[in-house]
């Protein structure tokens, strides 16, 4: 075997490596981004409570409002749309279901105004922002709504009861 014959043989090898190399990068790229979506932004909202005794007659509720970002990639969250609402469920209500978005908010704030220079959402980062607030013993119905942009938005419920 002579030496130009294998030179021709190593530059056919080579220019097939590297188009396996390109189909295989291509391959790994178009999953990346259009099968699994590691651009896009993923996000996991909770809601959590509890009810700690202060004076009296009145309790300490504290709602933790809790995002996580479980996508990998950073998200900034507009200035307002992180909003915290407590709601009470009566003490009279006939049986049936009972519709707790139709009930009277008692307290509502939205938390993104407490961050004017914006909020940030690292990846893998879970957050617990705390809305604290002092309620008479009962049944209560704490949400979370977070508005992500004009037509997304998470929301999470839960009921509290406060004795």
């Amino acid at each position: 075997m002579n030496l130009q014959h294998a030179r021709d043989w190593a530059d056919l090898v080579l220019k097939l490596c590297s188009v396996v190399a390109l189909v295989a990068g291509g391959t790994w790229a178009y999953y990346q981004f259009r099968v699994v979506g590691t651009t896009e932004s993923n996000i996991q909202l909770t809601v959590t409570a509890d009810a700690l005794p202060y004076s009296g007659g009145v309790r300490l509720l504290v709602v933790h409002a809790k995002p996580k970002n479980i996508g990998k990639v950073p998200i900034e969250l507009p200035k307002t749309g992180f909003v915290v609402s407590v709601r009470a469920l009566p003490k009279n209500a006939k049986g049936g279901p009972l519709d707790i978005s139709k009930l009277p908010e008692l307290y509502k704030t939205d938390l993104l105004q407490r961050f004017p220079d914006g909020y940030r959402l690292e990846p893998g980062v879970e957050y617990d922002e705390l809305y604290v607030l002092l309620v008479p013993p009962g049944l209560y119905a704490a949400q979370s709504v977070l508005s992500l942009d004009a037509r997304d938005e998470l929301d999470h419920t839960i009921l509290v009861s406060v004795q």
